[in-house]
C-alpha cells in the first residue's frame, strides 16, 4: 500500500521538511479552489488549464 514508505516516520519527517521550508510543495500547485469552486476545477483540469489542483477545506 505505501510502498518502501513507513508512515509513522516518513510522514512526520515530510512535515518537518515543509514547516523547515525545506520540501517545496506550495510550488506544485497550480490553482487553490474553495469547495464551492469545485465543478470550475474539474472543468479546468478537463480544459487542460490545470495541472495540479488544491480544493481548500475551511471549517
Amino acid at each position: 500500500m505505501f510502498g518502501m514508505c513507513n508512515p509513522l516516520y516518513d510522514i512526520p519527517r515530510l512535515h518537518g521538511l515543509y514547516r523547515a521550508g525545506l520540501l517545496k510543495l506550495d510550488e506544485l500547485i497550480t490553482h487553490r479552489y474553495r469547495l464551492d469552486e469545485i465543478n470550475q476545477g474539474y472543468q479546468d483540469l478537463a480544459d487542460g488549464k490545470l495541472i495540479r489542483g488544491v480544493i481548500i477545506h475551511d471549517r
